[in-house]
């Protein structure tokens, strides 16, 4: 049988009363019975390569490179490759989209409401 994985973000993203990934699961652990099969649920961190942050921000990959060097986003080595854990990339996108936000505020103000 193949293996089911379920992101973070469907579960946090989950509503009602049984979520889709819920059902997911469900039917996995009932398709695996059937075929007298056991299951077995891990968890295992998320990380992703420089180049799906890079695609995943509008940016190149040597510019994400640039940052892990620069000790800007923390990354650990997989055998000789860097990979981003998941919840680092989505700590820099906040930082990043926080730090873009400052930057044009007044802009967009000026722009919605005019000059003041």
């Amino acid at each position: 049988m193949t293996s089911l994985t379920i992101n973070p973000e469907d579960v946090r993203a989950s509503a009602g009363a049984r979520p889709a990934w819920l059902e997911q699961v469900a039917a996995y652990v009932q398709r695996a019975a059937a075929d007298g099969e056991a299951v077995t649920l891990t968890a295992k961190r998320r990380m992703m390569t420089p180049e799906q942050v890079a695609d995943a921000m509008g940016v190149s990959r040597p510019t994400i490179s640039r940052k892990i060097k620069a000790g800007e986003i923390r990354a650990v080595k997989v055998g000789n490759r860097n990979r981003i854990p998941y919840e680092e990339f989505e700590r820099y996108w906040r930082k990043t989209m926080g730090d873009l936000v400052e930057l044009t505020r007044d802009e967009l103000r000026d722009d919605l409401f005019g000059e003041q």
